[in-house]
């Protein structure tokens, strides 16, 4: 199972980034002149695939500008579908059901209320990330006077 996300593609590139590896992207370009020298890597992107890879964004922010109590009802309503999802999956016997959301909320069979601080430690720490990274692009657009 790849852990590779598409951005955008083509013949002989490919922008993506990876599930585990927030706040990169990744290019892959085939055929194209490169120098590579001690900890610096120049690539010719040829202007085509520049005008997509430009148009793409690197990452959502979805939680960037959420408030704290907008946070916990995002989570209380996933932790109440998974709940329900699972007491569900008792009648169709889905071994799967326990499983979704265990990374972000833990074992299902933990008390509501446990799952809802571990969801919000979770999207606490995505939405800190999230707000790094709009600053970082603030203060590059800002060196770099983007219009």
């Amino acid at each position: 199972m790849s852990t590779k996300s598409s951005l955008a593609h083509g013949p002989n590139f490919h922008l993506y980034s990876e599930a585990f590896h927030d706040g990169h992207v990744y290019l892959e370009l085939e055929g194209a002149q490169f120098e590579v020298s001690n900890n610096r890597v120049m690539l010719s992107i040829p202007v085509p695939v520049w005008e997509v890879i430009r148009r793409c964004p690197g990452m959502t922010f979805d939680y960037a500008d959420k408030t704290d109590a907008e946070l916990r009802h995002h989570v209380e309503r996933e932790v109440d579908e998974r709940l329900k999802h699972c007491a569900e999956a008792s009648y169709n016997a889905n071994a799967a059901t326990p499983l979704y959301g265990s990374i972000i909320y833990g074992s299902v069979d933990r008390q509501r209320e446990d799952q809802i601080v571990s969801g919000i430690a979770y999207f606490n720490k995505i939405r800190t990330h999230q707000r790094e990274v709009l600053q970082a692009i603030t203060e590059l657009e800002r060196l770099n006077i983007v219009p």
